[in-house]
């Protein structure tokens, strides 16, 4: 639904256009009332996991992934450990079962929950926490969990294993998305810049995406990695301001290698910052007030960069 309350159906062949902007235009130009999806099958999944330093992981990724048409998913997982910050991965790779016959496990509720989740959020705090969590996932889980995964089963994990129940303090996401060629050394910035800012970080998550050729407003030029990164703050002045230096500090770092950060967290990236990544996003805002003149529909990221004059951004 339109501004004007009128109802417009969009797709790639119809509205193709409005179908770009709404895609990734975080409700700016309407309301979306009803999609409709394709859906892939749910699948049988093996997994292999392979554990690598990191200068290895790329090469690694292209010899065990690249020529495997059976590989279905692959995503990675780094080490946090101060004492090896960011020096080993990993890998794990998903292939369809080429049994045809074999049973797709059933969907169930993720296990072990108490416990994960105490792993997890004890390691918040503790370098030594961070350490014992990265001998768990290394040693221990392997030995311990199943061989064989249906798709959903995958996609079902609970928030309830990571999710903060603290008062004093929050967690937050990053996503930045990188060239693969440039990887390594991105991370390799990655290593100084976060404890230069004493950042906490709890996770990061790697996964490979795609050329965008759908979404206006898109962070995917070309084929990219995503590293998903977790780090928990404290809710205060000091904390938030912290955050602040160290996030703009890792977007000029993504930008340096012509990369992009994700747009949906806190709105911490300058004007600059933003235009600079999203160099599409005048004449985005431009096809906003287009089909939105009044501006009915606004959200605080409109506000802070969506200004037609960018020397009167508002903060």
């Amino acid at each position: 639904m339109k501004a004007d309350g009128s109802i417009v159906t969009c797709s790639r062949v119809e509205n193709a256009e409005l179908f770009s902007l709404v895609l990734g235009g975080y409700g700016l130009f309407g309301i979306i009332l009803d999609v409709e999806l394709t859906v892939v099958p749910n699948r049988r999944y093996l997994l292999t996991s392979f554990i690598i330093p990191a200068t290895e992981a790329m090469s690694t990724y292209q010899q065990k992934v690249g020529p495997r048409s059976d590989a279905a998913m692959v995503y990675a997982r780094m080490n946090v450990d101060p004492d090896h910050f960011l020096e080993e991965v990993i890998l794990n790779v998903l292939s369809e079962d080429p049994d045809p016959q074999a049973e797709v496990p059933s969907l169930a509720d993720p296990g072990l929950v108490s416990i994960r989740r105490a792993v997890f959020r004890g390691s918040v705090e503790s370098a030594y926490g961070k350490q014992l969590r990265w001998t768990a996932e290394t040693k221990l889980q392997p030995t311990l969990r199943e061989s064989a995964f249906s798709r959903n089963q995958l996609l079902n994990e609970g928030v309830e294993i990571f999710e903060n129940r603290q008062a004093d303090s929050t967690d937050i996401l990053h996503e930045y998305f990188v060239p693969e060629e440039f990887i390594e050394l991105f991370v390799d910035n990655l290593r100084k810049i976060i404890p230069e800012e004493n950042g906490n970080l709890l996770n990061v998550t790697v996964r490979h995406i795609d050329e965008d050729e759908d979404t206006f407003l898109r962070y995917a030029d070309g084929p990219m990695l995503a590293l998903v990164m977790l780090f928990n703050q404290k809710r205060t002045d000091k904390g938030e301001a912290s955050m602040r230096k160290l996030t703009c500090r890792m977007i000029d770092t993504v930008l340096s290698v012509g990369g992009r950060y994700y747009l949906p967290y806190r709105l911490h990236a300058t004007p600059e910052q933003f235009h600079s990544a999203y160099p599409m996003a005048r004449e985005f805002f431009a096809k906003k007030r287009e089909h939105d003149p009044d501006e009915l529909f606004q959200n605080h990221f409109y506000l802070k960069y969506g200004d037609a004059d960018v020397g009167s951004q508002k903060n």
